[in-house]
């Protein structure tokens, strides 16, 4: 899906103002620019958008437990992680407790956490291929031919809102009002999926070396 970009969006946020007509000397361009910027941010925070979600692979290294994320990788966006274990995906947990950092046998890893580089738990003993699905960042939106990353349509009223309330429009509660019925119908489709949960207890057995 193709959604419109930055200029495109001001302009069009220009006329609703009822800017149109003043011409562009009239209008404060960075002033709309930052009401659509922070809509796209506001929204890629609150709500997962899953025309961003992606994956990435990482090979581990024999004794090696911190790894880069991948560049447009918001660790906070994280859906989740699965390690090949030469057969099948399988699932990785989040958290690793202090008792199982005691535990200092190399094997297949099972456990990460999300620091500003990614540890992996145990220390792998071989090469083993990680997968991680994460909703990418937004890509850049500062520049005129800059698209929108996410649905345009609910950036655009989502700035507009806050626009006519700055601008005191009469009409600026009920695009307020709008607004709130969208969100919370985004809300409900977000509700129930599934999200990457923490299960780091300290009572945990830790894994059994991998069998040669």
């Amino acid at each position: 899906m193709t959604y419109r970009t930055l200029g495109e969006l001001r302009s069009d946020l220009s006329r609703r103002l009822g800017f149109g007509a003043q011409g562009s000397s009239g209008i404060n361009s960075t002033l709309l620019d930052s009401f659509l910027l922070n809509a796209q941010e506001q929204l890629f925070a609150d709500y997962e958008w899953r025309n961003l979600i992606k994956y990435d692979e990482k090979q581990t290294n024999v004794g090696q437990t911190l790894y880069d994320w991948a560049n447009d990788c918001a660790p906070t966006h994280l859906r989740d992680i699965a390690v090949y274990d030469g057969s099948r995906w399988v699932p990785m947990q989040e958290g690793i407790s202090w008792d199982m950092r005691s535990f200092d046998q190399q094997t297949i890893p099972n456990r990460y956490e999300r620091y500003a580089q990614m540890e992996i738990w145990p220390a792998p003993d071989s090469q083993y291929t990680i997968r991680r699905y994460y909703v990418a960042k937004p890509a850049r939106f500062t520049q005129d031919n800059d698209r929108a990353s996410i649905d345009d349509g609910l950036i655009f009223l989502h700035a507009l809102t806050n626009a006519k309330l700055h601008y005191r429009q009469e009409d600026g509660q009920a695009y307020a009002n709008q607004l709130n019925s969208m969100l919370n119908k985004l809300k409900a489709k977000n509700r129930g999926q599934s999200v990457v949960s923490r299960r780091g207890s300290s009572s945990e057995t830790p894994p059994r070396p991998r069998q040669v």
